[in-house]
Formats: C-alpha cells, structure tokens, sequence
C-alpha cells in the first residue's frame, strides 16, 4: 500500500485553505502528482472509513473530486475519476469503496459506470454506487441499473 509522500503530506497539511486561491493551488499540486498521488490518498484514508488519521485525506480526495468536475478541466476530471474507479476494484473496505462512489457521484462520467456497476452486488456499497450511477446518468449507467433490477426480479418496477 502506497504511504504520503513528504511532499503529499505538506499539501495535506494546508488544506482547508483559507480561499479558493489557496485552496486550487494545493489541489493543482496534488493534481501534478498524478494517478500515483491520488492512490496514496485513497490509502492514507486508512480501511477504516472515518478513522481520524485519514481525515486530511478524506478531505483532499473530496476537494479534488469537486475541483476536477468543474466546468473546463476534462483532464482533470478525467484523472481523478478514472483513479478512484481503479481503486473500487482493489481490496478496500466497503467504508472506503462507498467513499470513493460518492466522490465518483460528483465527477464520475459514463467511463466509469462498468466500476460502479460492479459495487452493485455489494450491500455495504449498494447505495452509493446507485446514487453515483444515478448522477452520472445516461444510457451506460441506466443500463447497469436495470440490470440490476432484472437479476433482483424487480425489473417491472423500473
């Protein structure tokens, strides 16, 4: 499992910012680190979703999945949802994986529905999946849900 850097845990230190300014320049620096920084990240949360010592973390992994879907930042958002998909399909603890759908609810896109799909058939991670897949929408993230419903029998109700 990969540790923070020295440098990723300087960053860390300086979140929350005090501005906006503030506060994109680390994420901007977060964001130069790459894949490889955000998979450190995702381990410092810790397996244990909430434990205190993954609370900066956790608070750097939500700043970025924000800053990376606005308007404009297609790299970004491209990085940072691809990563945390990654990472739903690596031995992480439910806690951790409905963490990760959350974040994926706010910048995930239609090439992330197949991970997000998969935390279907996990009732610790169910619920996140769906609203993540519910907010990425369109014909991908509709069609893993329905699928859903038909394998659980409930695909009249859909």
């Amino acid at each position: 499992m990969p540790e923070l850097t020295p440098e990723l845990a300087a960053l860390l230190e300086k979140l929350p910012g005090d501005d906006y300014d503030a506060t994109r320049e680390v994420l901007d620096e977060i964001l130069a680190g790459g894949a490889d920084a955000i998979r450190r990240l995702v381990a410092a949360v810790v397996d244990e979703f909430g434990h205190p010592p993954g609370t900066p973390a956790q608070y750097a992994l939500h700043g970025l999945a924000h800053y990376a879907a606005r308007p404009g930042a297609a790299e970004p958002r491209a990085l940072v949802a691809e990563t945390l998909a990654a990472e739903l399909a690596a031995d992480q603890a439910s806690g951790l994986k409905a963490f990760l759908c959350r974040q994926l609810q706010l910048c995930g896109r239609s090439q992330e529905v197949p991970a997000l799909a998969a935390m279907l058939d996990d009732e610790a991670v169910r619920d996140a999946a769906t609203q993540a897949l519910q907010a990425i929408g369109g014909p991908a993230a509709e069609g893993a849900l329905q699928d859903k419903l038909a394998a659980a029998g409930l695909a009249d109700i859909a």
